[in-house]
């Protein structure tokens, strides 16, 4: 009879909840707990290889295909009694037998927890900025210190995306004045710093302005809301519905980030900090981008956002379905295009409301997001 050893908690609240176990073999276990008594504890362990818990600690194996699909098909059942956690027997289980209440629930990824990048705070603090590491490891950086120009290309162009969307969700609710003030490119757009190579292949970029009187930096705000979606990246249907709160062109753009992950096996994983050493951190598996991506999908509110222009026309165009009309909340001028007709509209002395659909789109020769307004409804006022 196999009989287990504690190895290392990896999960404890209110006692251990999941560990890695060895047996008199040199076998390894992933452990989790299914019943608690004043007794005992009641472990189910599945036995897993080196590289499957390497995979597991990394993030990048689902708890559940551990025990729905051991590496060998039997599981085990351990009681702890009194909280002695060695030399304890492991009676074996098929795993057709397994009650269903005993296994994890589907997308359960671990989250390593790392310590702060000293580097990343000192060069924040320094430069009294705030810095942003990115790593990315991609197939070729783990055989030698390198990564295609393209995928590179493309990891920091969805970084800034999804950094300029989260700010600008962020500033959303703030007057019109402070949204002018804080909406400038300035304050949302990164530089990058340098790059660095070490296991992975790792971007370093920073704010462009430095903190205000009071040490605050407003693209932080948009680091935080990046923050609180990605810590539920073991949770897709939770993390869609917080993608979805933070709009649709955040969502789209965070849909073609884990795209990215997936289709290029790519984890991400960054660290940022604020001279006032602030720091936080979050990664993306491969494993996790992929239900991620499938939740999101099922969001029917997930694509473009809706806007509404209240002024007067300056220009019709019937032929080629275009407009322009001059907004009354900040006398700018706004064009699109139409996908309705506008025969009988009237420019120049008739108010409208314009119902539009606003698109992010990119342009082929120099790669930029440009924002596109197609007009959905319409009616005089």
């Amino acid at each position: 009879m196999k009989r287990l050893n504690h190895s290392e908690s990896l999960i404890f609240y209110d006692g251990v909840q999941i560990f890695v176990g060895d047996d008199q073999f040199g076998g390894k276990f992933i452990c989790l707990l299914t019943d608690r008594s004043e007794q005992t504890d009641k472990y189910l362990c599945a036995p897993i290889s080196l590289f499957g818990i390497h995979d597991f600690l990394q993030g990048k194996l689902d708890l559940r295909e551990v025990f729905e699909n051991p590496e060998i098909d039997e599981l085990f059942r351990i009681e702890v009694v009194a909280e002695n956690f060695f030399d304890m027997p492991a009676l074996p289980i098929p795993v057709a037998q397994v009650p269903p209440e005993w296994l994890p629930d589907y997308g359960f990824f671990l989250r390593p927890e790392k310590p702060p990048d000293v580097k990343v705070l000192q060069e924040a603090m320094s430069r009294k900025r705030v810095v942003i590491q990115c790593k990315l490891d991609p197939p070729e950086a783990r055989r030698e210190a390198k990564i295609s120009a393209e995928s590179l290309a493309q990891a920091i162009k969805l970084i800034q995306r999804l950094v300029k969307h989260a700010f600008r969700r962020s500033i959303r609710n703030l007057s019109k004045t402070m949204r002018e003030k804080l909406g400038s490119p300035e304050n949302h757009e990164l530089e990058v710093l340098a790059f660095s190579t070490g296991g992975s292949f790792t971007v370093f970029m920073q704010s462009p302005v430095p903190p205000n009187l009071l040490g605050h930096v407003e693209i932080s705000q948009a680091f935080e809301a990046i923050d609180r979606v990605v810590e539920l990246s073991i949770k897709p249907t939770e993390a869609a519905q917080k993608v979805a709160e933070l709009g649709p062109h955040f969502a789209g753009t965070y849909k073609d980030l884990l795209k990215f992950i997936s289709d290029t096996d790519t984890p991400f994983e960054y660290e940022w900090a604020t001279p006032d050493k602030r720091t936080s951190s979050g990664q993306i598996t491969v494993s996790q981008a992929i239900p991620l991506y499938n939740a999101i999908s099922e969001k029917i509110d997930i694509g473009v956002e809706t806007v509404k222009f209240i002024g007067k026309l300056t220009k019709v165009d019937e032929k080629t379905k275009t407009w322009r009309l001059t907004s009354e909340e900040d006398q700018k001028e706004i064009s699109g295009s139409s996908e309705i007709e506008l025969a009988g509209l009237v420019i120049e002395t008739q108010r409208y409301e314009f119902i539009c659909e606003e698109r992010f789109e990119e342009e082929r020769a120099s790669g930029r997001e440009i924002t596109k307004l197609y007009l959905k409804s319409f009616r005089p006022l």
